[in-house]
């Protein structure tokens, strides 16, 4: 378990945080359907299967490792009571699109109470240098395993929206949430770490 106060792994952020399809699809429904049965070993097994994603996102909500703790925990006690009133079976495939809103539901409560308002215009518009129109896929022709090592050199925001969209699987609307952005910013960002990702990529 991760401990109060303590600064993100770097280690989180390079590693694959989403599971394998076929764990989402098949793995991830079966244990909610063992969690709802009070199986303390699919119980434990749920948690360690997600702790570590969900405290990422709260980190990068928060910037602060007790924050994250706390939210984590608040965001497991929010899905395991939501559980109760579910029938596993329905999540079916979507078992994390499920679960990770508890995460982000508890990211944006804690701006309600510590971040003020989102803003309400967007500061940046990716039209304005192209980026809004990059092909995306060129970066999976250039090799997606290389991508890791750009991101270090990406400014915070947009590293922080790239980990969460396409690493953390999360819509727009739930980074937004995460970030206490408005959704045309993140977007900005996103299409922007795309961008300074595929140039890195290009000089190999």
């Amino acid at each position: 378990m991760l401990n109060p106060g303590q600064p993100i792994p770097p280690q989180l952020l390079d590693m694959a945080l989403l599971p394998s399809r076929n764990y989402s699809e098949q793995a991830a429904a079966n244990i909610l359907v063992e969690v709802k049965k009070g199986n303390q070993q699919a119980r434990n097994e749920f948690i360690w299967a997600n702790q570590e994603r969900f405290y990422a996102i709260a980190y990068m909500a928060t910037g602060d490792g007790e924050a994250a703790t706390q939210l984590t925990i608040m965001a497991f006690q929010n899905a395991l009571t939501a559980l109760k009133q579910l029938n596993p079976k329905q999540v079916g495939g979507a078992a994390w699109e499920w679960l990770s809103q508890f995460i982000v539901d508890a990211c944006a409560e804690f701006h309600m109470q510590y971040s003020g308002p989102q803003p309400a215009n967007p500061s940046t518009d990716p039209s304005a240098d192209g980026s809004a129109q990059m092909d995306w896929e060129t970066t999976v022709i250039l090799g997606p395993q290389r991508v890791k090592r750009c991101l270090s050199a990406l400014p915070e925001e947009q590293r922080n929206t790239y980990i969460l969209r396409h690493q953390l699987g999360l819509a727009i609307d739930q980074v937004a949430a995460v970030l206490n952005q408005n959704p045309d910013n993140v977007m900005a960002w996103l299409f922007r770490a795309r961008v300074q990702i595929v140039k890195c990529l290009g000089r190999g």
